[in-house]
């Protein structure tokens, strides 16, 4: 046996003990570490495995290559998204309770998140190159507006406008996560949007329905 040939088993062991001690998704944290302080071209395998502390080898245990890796998180983060939106499920209390329940939930959890918008906003931009990160994000836009309809709907009798409401119930609160995320998250003017969205949506309740694009 040559020196090459043990040296290949010990590189073949280390690799194995790195397989063991660092998961797949080890990996794809770390990524989502490096796009959310840089974006997708931060993604770089050799300075993930640095500041894991492993060496290349483990990552191909996990990913062909650094495509895979990317296609990956992309899709883990759809996952997410749309898990996440069993969190805005409605309960049977009263619409008004409800109403401002989903809407503070929704205004405080990215502004909160610091990192979660980051990384959305990354994934976004990276979308207007990439026609896989196009098609999620589009998917994802997509069920978050769906399910807002879905909810207004079930409040009126009338369910015309719910599909214009929804969507701009998903513009506004997506520009004010953008716009108050960090210290601004406390302000008075996030207070203010998250009362005006709330007395927009329960007007239209009571006025049972109808389209928002009619006088």
């Amino acid at each position: 046996m040559t020196a090459n040939d043990d040296a290949a088993r010990g590189n073949g062991r280390r690799a194995a003990k790195e397989k063991e001690q660092l998961s797949r998704d080890a990996w794809l944290d770390a990524a989502a570490t490096a796009i959310e302080e840089g974006g997708f071209d931060n993604v770089r395998v050799l300075n993930l495995a640095k500041k894991l502390g492993v060496t290349r080898g483990s990552f191909y245990w996990h990913f062909r290559d650094h495509q895979d890796l990317v296609v990956s998180f992309l899709q883990r983060w759809r996952e997410r998204r749309l898990s996440d939106l069993k969190a805005w499920l409605p309960s049977d209390t009263d619409v008004e309770s409800e109403t401002r329940r989903i809407l503070h939930r929704l205004l405080s959890e990215g502004t909160h998140n610091v990192r979660r918008m980051r990384i959305e906003l990354a994934v976004r931009d990276y979308a207007r190159k990439d026609p896989l990160a196009a098609d999620i994000v589009a998917e994802i836009d997509q069920a978050r507006i769906a399910q807002n309809q879905m909810i207004l709907e079930r409040i009126v009798e009338n369910p015309r406008g719910a599909d214009d409401l929804s969507l701009l119930l998903y513009v506004a609160t997506m520009g004010a996560q953008l716009v108050m995320t960090g210290p601004s998250r406390k302000s008075p003017a996030m207070q203010r949007i998250e009362t005006m969205l709330g007395n927009l949506v329960l007007d239209w309740h009571r006025r049972g329905g109808g389209n928002l694009l009619e006088p």
